[in-house]
């Protein structure tokens, strides 16, 4: 028994290192997780940017989760944003959800602290 499932692993593993195998792999800049936000001052806009390698098209991006953070209008088509704090709704501390999509499907979330 033992023998066969470490086959079938092997197997599984190789599967994925194949010649065409692409993540399709968001990155956004700044990066915070859920357990380690990115501290963003509430008094200043900042830049978001997205990239994805192999990936030419354009991406769309918008808050989810708080009323903090305002997605402004693309800096660019390929993936820059200048994201705005939204004055009396702004509380230090609040920790925001942002994702961004491509135009595939694929998405990535950065998560963002007020500071």
């Amino acid at each position: 028994m033992l023998r066969s499932l470490t086959f079938g692993l092997a197997v599984l593993g190789s599967a994925c290192t194949h010649n065409n195998y692409m993540p399709n792999v968001i990155q956004l800049t700044p990066s915070g997780s859920a357990s380690n936000p990115v501290p963003e001052t509430v008094t200043q806009s900042f830049t978001l940017i997205a990239v994805e390698d192999g990936y030419t098209g354009s991406f769309t991006a918008q808050t989810v989760v708080g009323k903090c953070w305002v997605v402004q209008t693309p800096v660019t088509n390929s993936g820059a944003w200048l994201v705005a704090p939204q004055g009396l709704d702004c509380n230090q501390h609040d920790v925001e959800e942002i994702r961004v999509t491509d135009t595939n499907g694929h998405s990535a979330v950065t998560y963002i602290r007020g500071v």
